[in-house]
């Protein structure tokens, strides 16, 4: 039924179906051919310690913990690449309850949890599904260069 009111006319141009999964590849084909999902928008780990690390600061800005924008430099050897917006979550609120409940300073909080993170899926998984909503997306304008396949990839 939800494969033929996304596939009907009547539906084309006024109703936006939203679909999010993190396994694509087990959606039925059917639901995911163009005429019921015709833009596929892939979200991705980060790909940079500066997306990282920006992605930490709003994080901790949104529990009202200030994380100086020069703190980059300092930070950058420790911050991780490929963070996730739920292992980023789950650093910040780290950082937030140590911060709250220590004498510590946000620097040393900062460090010390950065060097005891590990990120919480295998590097082999997320090499999997990186590649996964590579192949997923519906135009390579979606995927940063990074990630991109290369010719000798292909």
């Amino acid at each position: 039924m939800l494969a033929e009111e996304m596939g009907s006319s009547s539906n084309r141009g006024s109703v936006i179906w939203i679909l999010a999964s993190s396994r694509p590849d087990l959606i039925e084909v059917a639901l995911k051919r163009p005429g019921r999902v015709d833009v596929k928008i892939p979200l991705f780990p980060t790909s940079t310690k500066r997306e990282s690390f920006d992605l930490l600061r709003m994080l901790l800005k949104k529990r009202t913990i200030d994380l100086p924008a020069d703190s980059f430099a300092a930070l950058e050897p420790s911050m991780p690449l490929l963070l996730t917006p739920g292992a980023a979550e789950a650093l910040a609120v780290k950082i937030y309850r140590v911060v709250c409940t220590s004498n510590s300073k946000l620097d040393e909080v900062m460090l010390a949890s950065l060097r005891d993170y590990q990120n919480p899926v295998p590097p082999d998984i997320m090499r999997f599904q990186i590649n996964l909503a590579v192949a997923e997306a519906s135009d390579l304008e979606f995927v940063p260069a990074i990630f991109r396949p290369t010719a000798s990839s292909s």
